[in-house]
């Protein structure tokens, strides 16, 4: 009997160290996805060299729902222009929801900030242009 991965969710939360968990993930998810997956959800602590790795990696791979949730201590490490370069370009999903967060703290308590691709106008006409939508 032949077997396929169709669906996949992947959350880093409850790990020690969760920036290394999510850089193991990255670095070697990409080498054993198929070439077709309806869903991927990935919710991790997303450093851009290693989601470079993953995004070289899965090159072959068309995801038709992909569900991206950066969480991120560094404002920074702001990984769209990599989904740009290699998933938007490249027209390797049909739908995409990119949502980036990050804690901030100011003197009196801890604040999270985050921005959520499909809130950007200008992105949301971008994507359009390749066939993918954004949710």
């Amino acid at each position: 009997m032949k077997q396929s991965l169709n669906y996949l969710t992947i959350i880093v939360s409850n790990c020690e160290n969760y920036i290394e968990c999510s850089s193991i993930i990255l670095q070697n998810l990409g080498q054993v996805l198929p070439f077709k997956l309806e869903y991927l959800d990935l919710v991790l602590h997303i450093k851009m060299s290693d989601f470079e790795v993953f995004l070289k990696n899965s090159q072959d791979t068309f995801i038709k729902k992909l569900l991206i949730n950066n969480f991120n201590d560094l404002k920074g490490q702001d990984i769209l222009s990599y989904i740009k370069e290699y998933i938007m370009k490249k027209k390797r999903a049909k739908y995409l929801a990119f949502m980036y967060s990050y804690e901030s703290t100011s003197d009196d308590e801890d604040i999270e900030n985050y921005k959520e691709l499909a809130s950007m106008k200008d992105e949301v006409e971008e994507f359009k242009l390749y066939g993918i939508k954004l949710l």
